[in-house]
């Protein structure tokens, strides 16, 4: 068999401490997170105005939807109380015969309350009449 060679540990190398930057290094550093940070804020400002566009673009078209599904609303509701008003609408075809006894009944109650209005004229003009005033008088008492 061979051998082992022997493996020398390497010595522990000293830390070197790293340099402290200088003035002018650490000026020049502070420019360059200056100029980062001006074209971060440009960029988030552009994007903030982008944003501000598209949401003002979505209020709008979230107006106009609120206004479309009012007026869709109140169309259905008028819909719906047509049909039920049309449902409710519907009458039953007379025959001529039910119709003509019909319109004799509509015709009979006229003529009471015709005869009625007549009888309460006629009690009137016999109450001036046994009053004996004229219908002048009266007027004239009631202008009064």
């Amino acid at each position: 068999m061979a051998a082992k060679k022997k493996t020398v540990a390497p010595e522990p190398q000293k830390k070197v401490r790293k340099q402290y930057p200088s003035h002018e290094e650490r000026i020049a550093a502070a420019e360059k997170k200056i100029e980062h940070l001006k074209s971060l804020i440009a960029e988030r400002n552009g994007l903030v105005s982008k944003t501000e566009k598209t949401l003002n673009e979505r209020r709008s078209a979230l107006a106009k939807s609120e206004q479309a599904l009012a007026k869709t609303e109140e169309k259905r509701e008028r819909l719906i109380s047509a049909m039920t008003r049309a449902a409710q609408g519907k009458s039953i075809k007379l025959t001529p015969e039910e119709r003509a006894e019909k319109r004799k009944a509509a015709l009979a109650k006229a003529r009471e309350v015709k005869k009625a209005e007549k009888a309460k004229y006629d009690a009137l003009m016999n109450a001036l009449r046994d009053n004996g005033k004229s219908i002048d008088e009266i007027l004239e008492a009631l202008k009064k």
